[in-house]
């Protein structure tokens, strides 16, 4: 296994940004569901935390209930919100997925492999 500060970090990042696609998928899917809590998703601060700290796999995400208001049947999931979130989210995982592509070229590289 091949591991260092910047892919630990990498991963954690993704494993972050996985976390918040889940909940908005889940938001998403829930938006008709009378009383369904829309979820929002932090981890860059503790991401942050633990890498300054030198190990960023520790790393958590954190969840909590969003303080969007409820529509009349107690659900508070704005679509629009959760597609424009779901789009950033996609956006920053393929960011972070290529830079570890970047990371593994430089690796073979010095390697001398092909």
């Amino acid at each position: 296994m091949i591991a260092d500060l910047t892919l630990d970090t990498l991963r954690a990042g993704l494993r972050g940004l996985s976390d918040r696609r889940l909940a908005a998928e889940d938001a998403v899917a829930n938006m008709e569901t009378p009383g369904f809590v829309a979820k929002r998703v932090a981890f860059e601060d503790q991401l942050a935390r633990a890498v300054d700290s030198g190990d960023p796999l520790s790393a958590r995400s954190s969840t909590s209930a969003s303080t969007a208001p409820a529509l009349p049947n107690g659900n508070n999931v704005q679509v629009e919100q959760e597609m424009i979130g779901l789009s950033d989210t996609a956006l920053r995982q393929q960011l972070l997925v290529e830079a570890v592509n970047a990371k593994f070229r430089l690796m073979r590289a010095v390697l001398g492999a092909t």
